[in-house]
């Protein structure tokens, strides 16, 4: 502007000289604040996509440790019911087990108990006293002694043992009671007559006594 007003022309002309001027330096001035607009804006987008980018990896690693965390809790709830469902099988195996071992020893018992007498109620006591010598090795029955240990003793040495412990209670070994008992007489030996329900509500040592005092069992 000052250089305008050294040289000599016209106010007029000076005047369109200073507003081209004018319009340049603005032109000038609104390209360079466009470019630094535009550079700016680039470089927010650039910090924008950055930000971004970072979030959805942060994301995908959260997602992926709670995927991870899920499938570990899976496994472990899959485990632990599998080993709950493999430990209830094992007790029921052995329950199984126990339950057909028992039974075989029973079964045994009885078969032993009706050698011995034909009489329901002795047989059944005899049968008590028979399993508790029995046990089952191998699958096979097997003799044991009083302590529950094992011996060679075979299954006619248990009858013979049963026998000779409880007489009173083998078919045909009364005859072995003594003189006194066999000249009980008649009023005595009905006194120990014992109707089926009365000696059902007696304890098995009771039954054992009764029997060995030479009582009978009416069916009455």
């Amino acid at each position: 502007m000052d250089v305008l007003n050294d040289i000599e022309l016209d106010d007029e002309v000076k005047g369109q000289i200073a507003e081209r001027m004018n319009e340049y330096v603005q032109k000038q001035l609104e390209e360079s604040t466009t470019g630094l607009k535009s550079k700016v804006d680039e470089l927010l987008a650039e910090k924008k996509k950055v930000q971004q980018e970072k979030t959805a990896a942060m994301e995908a690693a959260k997602r992926q440790a709670e995927e991870k965390a899920k499938a570990e809790n899976d496994y472990k709830q899959l485990f632990e019911s599998q080993k709950s469902e493999a430990e209830q099988l094992r007790a029921l195996l052995e329950q199984k087990s126990e339950s057909e071992r028992k039974q075989k020893i029973l079964s045994q018992a009885d078969i032993l108990a009706s050698r011995l007498t034909k009489d329901t109620a002795k047989a059944s006591l005899l049968k008590d006293q028979i399993s508790r010598r029995l046990t089952l090795v191998d699958d096979e029955i097997r003799v044991a002694d009083e302590s529950g240990q094992l011996t060679v003793s075979t299954l006619d040495d248990l009858a013979a043992s049963i026998k000779g412990l409880y007489p009173f209670l083998v078919d045909g070994s009364q005859a072995n009671g003594g003189g006194a008992a066999r000249g009980q007489s008649g009023a005595a030996s009905q006194e120990k007559v014992l109707s089926r329900a009365d000696f059902e509500a007696m304890d098995n040592h009771k039954r054992a006594e009764f029997f060995k005092s030479g009582g009978k069992l009416s069916d009455d």
